[in-house]
């Protein structure tokens, strides 16, 4: 095609994209105001990529004409350049999130076992209690104090272990061992209940 004969083919165009190597606009507004009336205001969409520029710049006033330049594109470029950014900014946000609580969660399931041993030890001294406090009703021990009994003796096993373990950290100068017992027993300092 000719360049004398791109005004006539506008009317039959609704996409144009423009890239010579003009020094002069190839297209100016008064040929794409009679494309445009000819074709009864059906839009054109136009994309000038070539520098420097091939259609004028007055065309992208014209109501129907969606003109971009190399300019516009590079402005799209550079905001989907910073929202793509942000998006990766925002994914390396979830997964340093994500990777936090993995890890958290690792570190909760590895007191699961010791968790599960400490149950099973405390519920085998339940039942060991529970069956001597049966055998004392049995045997015609009053109820009040067989239930006495009873707390008394399971209170006394479950606290036996820990309190020697901790005097002996105590005496070894492991005084972080109380600090955490203090933690993990849920008590102030210098309370009492």
């Amino acid at each position: 095609m000719l360049l004398s004969e791109i005004p006539d083919a506008l009317i039959h165009s609704d996409i144009v994209i423009s890239s010579t190597a003009s020094q002069l606009p190839i297209l100016g507004k008064g040929a794409v105001e009679r494309a445009l009336k000819l074709r009864k205001h059906k839009p054109i969409f136009m994309v000038d990529i070539a520098v420097p520029r091939d259609i004028e710049s007055q065309v992208g006033e014209l109501d129907d004409v969606y003109l971009y330049t190399v300019d516009d594109l590079h402005e799209v470029v550079s905001e989907n350049l910073k929202s793509r950014q942000g998006a990766a900014k925002a994914a390396e946000d979830l997964v340093v999130q994500g990777t936090s609580d993995f890890m958290q969660r690792l570190r909760e399931l590895e007191a699961v076992d010791v968790l599960r041993s400490y149950r099973q030890q405390g519920e085998q001294l339940r039942d060991e209690e529970l069956q001597k406090a049966l055998r004392s009703l049995a045997n015609g021990t009053n109820a009040e104090d067989a239930l006495t009994q009873l707390a008394r003796g399971l209170t006394n096993k479950l606290l036996h272990t820990p309190s020697v373990q901790l005097k002996r950290l105590s005496a070894d100068g492991r005084h972080e061992a109380l600090a955490v017992a203090q933690e993990l027993f849920g008590l102030n300092s210098g309370e009492t209940n």
